[in-house]
């Protein structure tokens, strides 16, 4: 009996477990969104804001829905098995609102928080829906212009606006015509010019033209006004550059001094102008120029000599030249056993009456009276007599001997001049000493 009571019991216990498993378990269901809040709707029922769980969903596919003020509703599946529990995170992203904004007349600048969205008429597209803005309209020669707008979703936002004039009318004239015109550093054409949409208040205007000086003007202008503005323009100083040959000549503009080239100036009057070169021992130079407005040009004078010319041709080489006193060259060897030297060609002597000194060491000094006449030249040849003055002293087992040395060879052995056109040979065995004399 016991033993059937067991059986029983064991068998009730398996089918009441087996009933059990046959039963379908809920799963559940968290969500999470950014931005929180959004809400979250399952298989199109409303389950509450984000961040929530779901219980009870039936095992299945599941259609979730989310969506929040000014973003885009997001939509997604989820397959749930029996007793799962599922996670899901949703990043919704923002919904941009569209604005057609048009104005009277066209161009405006649109800029929102300082940022230029672009000119109208223009369509904006990068502001988030469901959000207020203030909008700036602004164009040159009209009142800046402020609008608030807010946006529904992705329905379009139509604003036309109507700008109220905020400028002047210039006319501008200059002579001569053609100078460009800027309005508070801008660009606007060239005179004769009407300027339009003239800032009102106050107005910079400059009138510029090549080769003439710049002119500035202020105005203030009220909404609407016409003013006239003709100038006459003034030119411009021009650069002129004065060079000659040979350098340092006197230059006179308009009979006026101005320097001595090469001369510079800056600051010549256009128009035309004498100019005259003039440099002592030579014939002065004149011309007429035509200077330009702010131009730049360079005058070059050659000046002709009438200094006269001398050459000098010495024996021996070496000889040194003083006309008037005053170093003017030395002549040079010719090379070789040449006792003549080289033509000493003295440039630009004054006319007149020259007193030429030939000197050379050894050599008698020699004094020439000559005569120079304009654009000639006179030659002169010196032949110096020669001085012996010894210059060498040696000391020999015989004696001491005084003369020029005239050379020694490898051996020691000196050959020294005694007296003029004498020579004695000195072995090396009998030399003791050699030593210069001091003058």
């Amino acid at each position: 009996m016991k033993m059937r009571l067991t059986l029983f019991a064991g068998a009730f216990m398996a089918a009441l477990f087996a009933g059990a498993a046959d039963q379908e378990i809920p799963a559940r269901l968290d969500v999470t969104a950014e931005p929180e809040g959004a809400r979250v709707y399952v298989d199109g029922k409303l389950h509450g804001p984000a961040p929530c769980s779901v219980f009870g969903l039936e095992p299945g596919r599941h259609l979730l829905h989310l969506e929040a003020p000014s973003c885009v509703p997001q939509d997604a599946f989820v397959q749930i098995a029996a007793g799962q529990f599922v996670q899901k995170t949703f990043q919704l992203a923002e919904e941009k609102g569209l604005i057609l904004i048009k104005t009277e007349p066209a161009g405006a600048d649109v800029k929102c928080n300082g940022v230029s969205l672009g000119v109208t008429p223009l369509l904006v597209t990068s502001l988030a829906s469901g959000r207020p803005y203030s909008l700036e309209l602004s164009l040159n020669g009209y009142q800046t212009k402020k609008i608030d707008v807010r946006t529904d979703g992705r329905r379009p936002l139509v604003r036309e606006e109507t700008l109220s004039l905020d400028s002047g009318i210039v006319e501008c004239t200059s002579e001569p015509d053609g100078a460009t015109v800027l309005v508070n550093g801008v660009e606007r054409g060239t005179t004769p010019l009407e300027l339009t949409n003239v800032p009102k208040g106050l107005a910079t205007i400059v009138f510029r033209l090549p080769g003439y000086v710049e002119e500035t003007r202020e105005l203030r202008l009220q909404p609407g006004e016409r003013q006239t503005l003709s100038l006459r323009l003034k030119g411009k100083a021009a650069r002129l550059k004065i060079v000659s040959t040979p350098e340092y000549a006197r230059v006179f503009i308009d009979d006026d001094f101005q320097g001595k080239t090469p001369l510079e100036l800056s600051t010549v009057r256009p128009g035309e102008h004498s100019i005259r070169v003039e440099m002592d021992g030579y014939a002065p130079l004149m011309r007429t120029v035509q200077v330009d407005n702010a131009g730049e040009s360079t005058e070059e004078f050659t000046l002709e000599s009438t200094l006269g010319r001398l050459e000098i041709i010495t024996t021996p080489p070496g000889a040194r030249i003083l006309l008037d006193g005053h170093g003017a060259g030395t002549t040079e060897s010719q090379g070789g056993d040449a006792t003549k030297s080289k033509l000493l060609a003295i440039e630009n002597v004054e006319v007149g009456s020259h007193t030429v000194l030939v000197r050379c060491n050894g050599y008698q000094d020699r004094a020439f009276k000559i005569n120079v006449t304009s654009r000639e030249t006179t030659q002169l040849y010196a032949n110096l007599k020669r001085i012996f003055m010894p210059d060498t002293k040696v000391d020999t087992v015989h004696g001491e001997v005084q003369g020029v040395i005239v050379g020694q060879d490898p051996l020691g052995n000196v050959t020294l001049e005694t007296s003029p056109g004498v020579q004695r040979l000195i072995p090396a065995a009998d030399i003791r000493k050699v030593t210069p004399i001091s003058k």
